[in-house]
């Protein structure tokens, strides 16, 4: 009964499943936008040493500053525990491009030593001054290639290289030799941060509080908490306007399930109560109206998962700077959020049900 109630009206079936599929499209992709942020804001750092050491005080990499001497490294290596140590330098570059300014978070590293681009698309790695390695989805949107010139600072920059994978949340990833990042911040011999990889063995936690205790100077963090401390400076800021959309997007849902349920429930009313005088009990009636809502809510999710990867997919290639991860654990909880939206839709046209009265079927 509850599908031939569904299938009546197709026309309307249709309106409704394609409001309720948009609106879990939505939550999806904002959802997957949020999870997107959060990996590009750590996308360095998460592939780099389990433990990060910076200046005293030391909580985050991208957004906090710190100069420390090549000589804390060598103390940093000298720690028990410690197999290798890899410095960077690193600092927001905003290049000048066709007359307008862009934004990019330029890595220095020592050739040899880790820390620099992980997968080239194009061209070759950084090894003498004044050259530099660009993200791909930053040179493509500024019309850069291999042996195109950026100015920084005064100085000129010549790429040689187009690095996959490193277009950071609002701020690509570019790489360049330390010594010339170093020269052009005035600052020869230093590094801002040191990574430091545990010997086989040595936990990142315990190589932590050695390094503390060692260089008392500096500071030792782990870099899950380092990135985590990233995620929330970074993700933190849209945590409300995400969430009122979301709100908005199920509320939307809820009310578009409630209505199509509500509605086609006073349209058969007479039928209802036909039902129930010759012996239907009023909770049969009532589960017949939550079944439509789950129906609706079920084809909504599925519907709406296939338009979000649809979404995604369109995203990536129109605006490939913006990441959007949809995971199984978010369609798993929008599924699970859909069947308490189709509860909600249901409550309504349920209590009309449940009070209707069986003497009505024989009223003109």
């Amino acid at each position: 009964m509850a599908r031939r109630q569904l299938m009546a009206e197709p026309a309307k079936l249709a309106v409704t499943l394609a409001a309720v599929a948009a609106a879990m499209a939505l939550v999806l992709l904002l959802a997957g936008l949020r999870q997107g942020i959060g990996d590009q804001t750590t996308l360095y750092v998460d592939r780099q040493a389990p433990v990060l050491v910076g200046q005293k005080g030391v909580r985050n990499f991208i957004a906090q500053p710190s100069v420390l001497p090549n000589a804390v490294g060598e103390r940093v290596a000298a720690v028990p525990g410690v197999a290798s140590v890899t410095p960077v330098t690193e600092g927001y570059a905003m290049f000048r491009l066709h007359g307008q300014r862009a934004l990019t978070l330029l890595v220095g590293y020592d050739e040899g030593r880790g820390g620099g681009p992980w997968d080239l698309a194009q061209g070759r790695r950084p090894s003498a001054s004044g050259e530099v390695v660009l993200d791909r989805v930053f040179a493509s949107s500024h019309d850069l290639r291999v042996g195109s010139k950026v100015t920084y600072r005064g100085a000129t920059l010549r790429v040689v290289g187009l690095s996959r994978g490193t277009a950071g949340w609002m701020m690509p990833l570019g790489f360049a030799t330390r010594a010339f990042v170093n020269q052009l911040n005035h600052q020869p011999g230093t590094a801002t941060f040191f990574f430091a990889q545990p010997r086989s063995g040595t936990s990142a936690d315990t190589l932590v509080a050695r390094i503390n205790r060692a260089v008392p100077e500096a500071s030792a963090v782990s870099r899950d908490k380092l990135a985590a401390n990233d995620r929330d400076l970074f993700v933190g800021a849209f945590n409300g306007p995400l969430l009122a959309m979301v709100t908005i997007a199920v509320v939307v849902a809820i009310i578009v399930i409630g209505l199509n349920v509500y509605s086609s429930t006073i349209e058969r009313a007479r039928d209802y109560a036909t039902l129930q005088a010759i012996g239907l009990a009023p909770r049969r009636l009532v589960r017949l109206a939550t079944t439509q809502a789950v129906a609706i809510a079920v084809a909504g999710v599925v519907a709406g998962t296939l338009l979000a990867f649809a979404g995604r997919w369109a995203i990536g290639a129109l605006a490939p700077e913006f990441l959007i991860e949809i995971s199984p654990l978010s369609i798993g909880l929008m599924a699970l959020g859909a069947l308490a939206m189709a509860l909600v839709a249901a409550a309504l046209p349920a209590r009309f049900m449940a009070h209707l009265d069986p003497a009505s079927a024989f009223r003109r």
